[in-house]
């Protein structure tokens, strides 16, 4: 259910496309998984016992090539102490300077007792250093960036973003339409939509698709007036108020309704499968929410008052 703060305008819905910040969500996620894989262990050699210090590989290494900081003015390689600088430094980057450090971090060489921790095969030789190998750090940011709902993913060895700020202004036009031509049903959709997309710890996409597709249906019947129907006869209605919309355009919207509505749709059989995930969430967002603001604007072309209750 969305905050009366939030249908009223005073605060921003939840942003999900963080494609040029960073949430502390996120922040914080990648920084625990720097604990977890720094974390001391302890190890036994003909030596003795002992335990390995993990931060001063990392401190030193991005010191040098990252901060282009004299490595020397580190704090003295004391494990706690090194930890605290390198967080002192860490929360006070901008979002893409975090970026920056992961994709140093993955190809930084690690300590072989690290590689250890995550049953990681290491190379043959006999070094002290060696390279923890790229794919498995990949792979578990990836899960750490989906999770939380970054826009960025490594793609063969790449940080590359996977979605554009074009689609992310479409959705935040269409909020703020909906707000301003005083369309509260298509708002409260749209911002439910992007609540369930963005919903800890388990987002919900099954219901967030339907929240999309049910901000156009509500739009186009305030518009059309119609009180009863689907989306189809709504739109047929605007085409007769003289909104100009193309045959092909209103068919695809009314499958894609049909997509979520009908006995074999989104909220039968397939609502039950699996495969609606992240990708069909987040495209029948942005997909709506261009809609949104494409009825908008011929509606106001048209003359068509708008007006809500």
């Amino acid at each position: 259910m969305t905050k009366f703060s939030e249908r009223a305008g005073a605060v921003e819905v939840p942003k999900i496309f963080q494609i040029k910040s960073m949430n502390d969500d996120l922040r914080n996620a990648i920084w625990n998984f720097l604990l977890s894989i720094h974390e001391k262990t302890n190890y036994s050699s003909y030596w003795g016992r002992g335990k390995i210090n993990y931060w001063s590989f990392t401190t030193d290494y991005i010191s040098r090539y990252l901060l282009k900081l004299p490595a020397d003015e580190l704090p003295i390689y004391n494990d706690d102490h090194l930890r605290k600088w390198l967080k002192n430094k860490y929360y006070k980057m901008e979002w893409y300077e975090i970026y920056d450090l992961v994709e140093m971090l993955c190809s930084m060489p690690f300590h072989k007792e690290m590689i250890k921790k995550f049953e990681i095969t290491s190379s043959p030789d006999s070094s002290e250093i060696r390279r923890w190998v790229p794919a498995q750090l990949h792979a578990e940011f990836n899960r750490i960036f989906e999770a939380e709902l970054s826009e960025y993913r490594f793609i063969d060895k790449n940080l590359v973003p996977i979605a554009s700020p074009a689609e992310t202004e479409s959705i935040e036009e269409a909020i703020k339409t909906t707000r301003r031509l005083g369309l509260p049903g298509a708002h409260i959709h749209i911002t439910t939509a992007i609540q369930l997309l963005a919903k800890r710890p388990q987002p919900d996409y099954r219901n967030s698709v339907k929240e999309s597709i049910s901000a156009i249906e509500s739009m186009a019947k305030q518009l059309a007036g119609e009180k009863s129907g689907g989306l189809a006869p709504a739109l047929q209605a605007l085409v007769i108020n003289k909104v100009p919309i193309h045959k092909s355009l209103q068919s695809a919207f009314s499958k894609l309704y049909g997509y979520t509505s009908d006995e074999n749709g989104i909220r039968h059989a397939i609502l039950e499968a699996p495969t609606v995930g992240l990708d069909e969430a987040k495209y029948m967002l942005v997909s709506c929410s261009a809609f949104v603001n494409f009825l908008a604007a011929k509606a106001d072309a048209a003359g068509i008052p708008i007006s809500g209750n």
